[in-house]
């Protein structure tokens, strides 16, 4: 039977979050660990098959829908019959780590495969941006980005972006809050924020970004865990952490990491803490194991 198959991962915002809707820079990095999956088929009927739900992609939820709607457009694109599309992903939904765009560069690139059409970058980041604008309503294209490409990303909007390699003495750990996050309403919480305090904060998290990239250009580990946690405050003040992210990154602090921060839009999701070793790491990965069970780390060296 004729198949078509797609792979993405999962991304992380190491700084830049939200600033980078209003053209200051972000820093973003792939995160491989957690990944998906789709394969395309031939069927009687248009279906979806994935964890959320299962069933004909005309009856999908709405939650689903930025996703569903990519499936049919491309369907029509190549002038397809009726197409089968099963997920795979372990990117945990409304988390920051760019599930939707995940989904939506896998789902593309399965298409492509299932036609044997070649897919440029272009291409690719055309239709996954689409998809995300559907679901975030103003999506940098950061997650775009960084989830169908496997480089660290420098990214200004409107601007080229530029692939950055990150080679740091250092480990870099993921905690998923128990909550889970809106990034389409951290978006609009942001824009209120800015209507009535102005661009101050937004323009620190800007000059923040420049300065974690000069800490990362010149190894310097405490000084952008510094940086990093400066941008946690930042970000707090716009009105997009919650508790359970305050409670993680305190729960990171104390147990020597560097710097901690949330990661992505906000209001739930996923924090990151840096490490200077293998040791600290692993013990701030048992404390944040205590409020939470989804606890990864990668190696930055």
């Amino acid at each position: 039977m004729k198949q078509g198959y797609g792979i993405s991962h999962a991304k992380v915002i190491f700084m830049g979050e939200h600033s980078v809707v209003y053209h200051h820079p972000a820093l973003a990095i792939p995160f491989k660990a957690l990944r998906a999956e789709v394969m395309i088929q031939p069927t009687t009927k248009s279906s979806l098959h994935c964890d959320l739900y299962s069933g004909l992609l005309d009856h999908g939820p709405k939650n689903l829908e930025p996703i569903l709607e990519l499936i049919k457009t491309l369907i029509t694109y190549f002038n397809l019959p009726e197409i089968e599309v099963n997920i795979n992903s372990t990117i945990p939904f409304s988390s920051g780590l760019g599930s939707s765009a995940a989904l939506a560069s896998a789902i593309t690139k399965a298409f492509y495969d299932y036609m044997h059409t070649p897919l440029s970058d272009d291409q690719l980041f055309k239709w996954v941006q689409q998809s995300e604008t559907m679901a975030h309503g103003n999506p940098s294209g950061v997650d775009a980005l960084t989830t169908s490409f496997d480089h660290a990303w420098w990214f200004i909007k409107g601007q080229v972006p530029q692939a950055l390699t990150i080679s740091l003495p250092a480990y870099l750990i993921i905690a998923q809050t128990l909550q889970s996050g809106s990034t389409k309403e951290a978006l609009k919480i942001v824009s209120e924020h800015i209507q009535s305090e102005g661009m101050i904060s937004i323009d620190k998290l800007g000059q923040l970004t420049h300065e974690a990239l000069q800490a990362i250009q010149s190894k310097d580990v405490i000084k952008l865990g510094h940086i990093m946690t400066q941008a946690h405050e930042t970000l707090s003040h716009l009105g997009i952490s919650t508790p359970s992210l305050d409670e993680c990154v305190s729960i990171a602090l104390e147990n020597n990491a560097c710097g901690a921060k949330l990661t992505g839009g906000g209001l739930g999701g996923c924090m990151i803490a840096l490490a200077k070793n293998q040791e600290d790491c692993d013990t701030i990965c048992e404390a944040l194991r205590k409020v939470t069970p989804h606890v990864w780390s990668l190696s930055l060296i």
